[in-house]
């Protein structure tokens, strides 16, 4: 194992776990801002649509009858999924 000591001074110890569980976390961290971004961009989506609706002149078919109809997509397909279903949430 890895490790950086300083004897003078009063500094963490760092360690390839310690490294390992950072980047761990600002991966999380980046998929977390990703998922809130891209459920974001689907309520914009949908008030978009729903706001095209209003505004079709009475007797056209609405563009827009189930405003929420194929905005969504799974990624449980994908082998990292299980790791980060936890902060993919928002999507399902």
């Amino acid at each position: 194992m890895n490790k950086t000591i300083h004897s003078h001074y009063a500094e963490p110890i760092v360690d390839d776990l310690m490294l390992e569980a950072g980047e761990e976390q600002e991966t999380e961290e980046l998929v977390a801002g990703l998922t809130a971004y891209a459920r974001s961009l689907e309520l914009q989506m949908i008030q978009l649509r729903c706001r095209i609706n209003e505004l079709t002149p009475a007797g056209q078919e609405k563009p827009f009858p189930e405003p929420h109809t194929d905005l969504y997509e799974s990624f449980d397909h994908y082998a990292a999924y299980e790791k980060f279903k936890h902060v993919l949430q928002p999507l399902e």
